[in-house]
């Protein structure tokens, strides 16, 4: 009868080479090892998750002390009266005095003896006309035609500065009643055409080209927003500038404005 024997893979390995290196002692004791590691692993997860709840056990006075706060219940449906309104009523405006008109004193004569007469100025009709004053029975100095202001200092009359538009951005929104809208667009269109590098490299795309708009409706200027191509953007950006619009309205002027105006490159198929 046959007898099994069962090798070890390490000695299988090692069979006829030398076991004194360490190789063969590792593999020996690899699988130890592989135990040892996984446990102080495990233990390690498990002490690191527990801390918190460890900790508590150890240092109970650590934890955390929850301030308790006293809740008070107001009831809406029995709030005290509103403190009362200041009935006072307002002083009543105060009005400017009238204008005081100046007066010159009317003396009528009376007729006395000689050695009593006195000697007395009578104003003469051009002095009155002069200061505007009306005739009264006394002298008074007032303000004619208008209040006493006093004396006011001034500059005088500055010369008004009328200030240009604000310019407004190619990316600013601005509420139109009337939007420009392009007038010769499809004959501009016709001059450019299909530029024929393009064509025959079959190339397609759509140029976007934000062109600002003065007043008169005339180009300005212009920022390119989409280039699929340098030759298709460059074909458009060559004769944007021959474009005319009607001007863009606001509150009933006039006012320069950016519009948008697309160039569709498409081949037919």
């Amino acid at each position: 009868m046959s007898e099994t024997i069962y090798a070890d893979l390490d000695e299988i390995v090692f069979e006829g080479r030398s076991k004194e290196y360490g190789a063969y002692e590792m593999r020996k004791k690899y699988n130890r090892f592989l135990e040892r590691s996984a446990l102080i692993a495990f233990l390690l997860f498990v002490f690191f998750t527990g801390w918190p709840k460890i900790s508590g056990w150890i240092f109970p006075e650590s934890e955390e002390v929850v301030e308790e706060f006293e809740s008070i219940t107001v009831d809406l449906s029995n709030l005290p009266p509103p403190p009362p309104l200041d009935e006072t009523p307002p002083p009543p405006p105060v009005e400017a005095p009238p204008p005081v008109r100046a007066q010159i004193e009317f003396r009528v004569p009376t007729p006395k003896p000689d050695d009593e007469v006195e000697e007395e100025t009578i104003e003469e009709m051009d002095k009155l006309e002069e200061t505007e004053a009306d005739i009264g029975t006394e002298t008074v100095e007032g303000t004619t035609g208008a209040y006493d202001f006093g004396d006011i200092e001034g500059t005088g009359v500055e010369e008004v500065v009328v200030k240009d538009d604000k310019e407004v951005g190619p990316n600013e929104f601005v509420l139109l009643e009337k939007e420009p809208a392009p007038v010769n667009l499809d004959q501009l269109k016709g001059l450019v055409g299909y530029p024929p590098m393009a064509k025959e490299a079959e190339i397609e795309g759509k140029v976007i080209v934000r062109v600002q708009v003065d007043k008169n409706g005339d180009y300005v200027k212009h920022l390119v927003i989409k280039d699929p191509h340098p030759i298709l953007t460059k074909a458009v950006t060559d004769k944007i500038n021959m474009l005319k619009f009607t001007p863009g309205i606001q509150a009933g002027k006039p006012i320069k404005v950016w519009v948008t105006i697309p160039f569709d490159f498409k081949l037919l198929k």
